[in-house]
């Protein structure tokens, strides 16, 4: 059983996707905006300084976040997630659909959330001391093992299809990041390139995986 249509959306649909997205995204960069503002006002100096790796991180967070809060409130509605998986047939989703779009959306926000976590904690617990580094840590295990058991079972409910685009995002962006990795640590040792911290290789690997990932979901149809 597919658990996804092969059907084209309508571009309506695509700009409420976009709609939608920014109306969540906004408030928040905006909020998030207003609290810095005032730890500035308040403590003075005292908020590290973000480079573009965290900018970076923020950027992703927000949009996997909020990606991931759209698809997990559009499947408590069978009858709008049937519209949105195929436009073409009025008929509710199934609830395989609905656990599967759900289990989606959960795993989506949770990588949200950590990628924003190692840069957020910093800023709202500043100074960050050793004991609230460790329970962001620790919290951030967790959240990963959570996650993993997530993947693992979305990989377990897809259909071959959606199995092999998967499998091809990964492929593709391990060659991709694997040839740029070798190439940039090859230019650090010989000194043309400046130094990169892991965080910044974590930072540009989500990107990469992200862009891939959406456009070999797209050319396959499965942007829904």
């Amino acid at each position: 059983m597919n658990l996804v249509s092969k059907s084209p959306k309508p571009r309506r649909n695509r700009l409420l996707q976009a709609l939608v997205g920014a109306v969540v995204a906004a408030p928040l960069g905006y909020f998030f905006g207003e609290y810095l503002a005032s730890l500035q006002d308040a403590g003075g100096g005292a908020l590290p300084e973000l480079v573009w790796s965290d900018v970076l991180a923020l950027l992703l967070a927000a949009m996997m976040a909020s990606t991931g809060l759209v698809t997990l409130l559009m499947s408590l509605s069978r009858r709008a997630l049937g519209r949105q998986i195929n436009p073409e047939e009025v008929r509710p989703a199934t609830p395989a659909q609905a656990v599967f779009y759900a289990q989606n959306g959960f795993v989506l926000f949770l990588a949200g959330v950590m990628m924003a976590t190692p840069v957020m904690v910093p800023l709202v617990f500043a100074p960050l001391s050793p004991m609230i580094a460790s329970a962001a840590m620790a919290g951030l295990i967790a959240l990963l093992l959570i996650q993993t058991a997530g993947n693992i079972a979305i990989w377990v409910r897809s259909d071959e299809f959606m199995r092999r685009a998967m499998g091809e995002s990964a492929a593709i962006s391990f060659a991709i990041l694997q040839g740029l990795l070798f190439l940039w640590a090859a230019g650090e040792k010989l000194g043309l390139l400046p130094q990169l911290t892991l965080w910044d290789a974590a930072s540009i690997m989500m990107a990469v995986y992200l862009v891939i990932g959406l456009a070999i979901t797209w050319r396959r149809g499965l942007a829904s």
